[in-house]
């Protein structure tokens, strides 16, 4: 085996930061097992100093997003993603490529190098069956050595071709449950009070119009609420205001899973690493789904409601959302949800992905 093998991690990312953090999760558990392996990630994730916090190098390109707001034509910006992609994998020749949901790239800017020698791994998280059968999908996977399935087998459907190698290592964490603090500590790290019951209220990275009014809604039914403390992610693109009060506290810290002990409960959007934090660290958490162009928000938080692991929010009113944190907060309801969280994300697939993506280097 190669002893400095040369493993480059692809996250496309819009203004979240989801495929930056389950890649980071990987990355962690390959440089305990390749402590001489050079790691790069290349992102147009706009929340890429995570990367750093981690202790990783990356190269940065704008976002489709920020591409539209900052008056790039699409011409533009697609030739230059493709020249800094062409030459990103020209320069650092990785032995190992690493790639997250969209195996193609964001605009198909990966297609010339998925033939070159390099071995590839897609991490193939469950998308919309519109999606996942389309003929660019199925085509490109073909160019793969190896999927990883972030899922438990039989768990979601993950159509591929045959004979590309898998694995399925269920839930992929940034950190696990051991890695948490003690309550305490975590609610003075946050600046949290050390008795009352507090509500943790996450909406995604920031910059999302729809997740931006839920969070409104939200702090403003909660502000009636004064036997609950709010404590609001500082969402690294939200650009308005949270104002601390008495009952409210803006909480900012990466990775967040470190202090989950500190809440009582959650009120979360269901995108995929954060439902599954919380899961696994069994807060208590009502779920909000909203459509995304892969991900099916919905189709997570109704499995959640199932396993009565959570409670999915079908209408962000004040009645409903009020309703949800009077079952989150009742102790018996509190236990159960917490156990049966727990049991739908039992551990971290992190390092089953890690050993089976080394496996690739002989």
């Amino acid at each position: 085996m190669l002893r400095s093998p040369r493993i480059l991690f692809y996250a496309v990312n819009g203004l979240g930061l989801g495929h930056v953090t389950r890649l980071l999760a990987i990355a962690r558990q390959m440089r305990k097992l390749l402590p001489g392996a050079e790691i790069v990630f290349f992102t147009s994730s706009e929340a890429e100093d995570v990367i750093f916090r981690e202790g990783f190098a990356a190269f940065k390109v704008p976002s489709k997003s920020i591409r539209m707001e900052a008056g790039l034509r699409s011409a533009t910006y697609a030739r230059m993603l493709q020249t800094v992609t062409l030459n990103l994998l020209a320069s650092f020749h990785p032995h190992i490529l690493v790639v997250d949901t969209f195996p193609a790239g964001a605009i198909q800017e990966l297609l010339p190098v998925l033939r070159w020698e390099s071995r590839k791994v897609f991490v193939y998280r469950a998308q919309r069956p519109e999606i996942a059968t389309s003929p660019l999908m199925q085509n490109t996977l073909a160019l793969y050595d190896l999927a990883i399935i972030p899922h438990f087998e039989k768990e979601v459907d993950a159509p591929m071709p045959e004979g590309l190698e898998r694995v399925w290592t269920g839930p992929i964490l940034i950190r696990d449950r051991c890695e948490a603090k003690q309550r305490e500590e975590a609610r003075l790290i946050l600046g949290l009070p050390a008795e009352e019951p507090v509500l943790y209220v996450t909406f995604g990275g920031g910059g999302d119009a729809d997740m931006d009014a839920a969070l409104s809604t939200a702090m403003e039914t909660l502000a009636g609420r004064p036997d609950i403390h709010v404590a609001v992610a500082s969402a690294p693109l939200y650009r308005g205001r949270i104002q601390r009060s008495k009952s409210l506290t803006p909480v900012d810290y990466y990775p967040m899973a470190e202090l989950y002990p500190a809440f009582d409960a959650a009120l979360s959007a269901t995108g995929y690493n954060t439902a599954m934090e919380l899961l696994h660290h069994g807060v208590p958490s009502a779920f909000v789904p909203f459509p995304r162009q892969v991900d099916d928000q919905e189709a997570r938080a109704r499995s959640i409601e199932a396993a009565d692991a959570g409670i999915r929010i079908a209408e962000m009113s004040p009645d409903t959302l009020l309703s949800a944190v009077d079952s989150l907060l009742d102790p018996a309801r509190a236990a159960s949800m917490s156990a049966a969280a727990q049991r739908m994300a039992p551990d971290s697939g992190a390092g089953r992905a890690a050993e089976a993506i080394v496996g690739l280097l002989g």
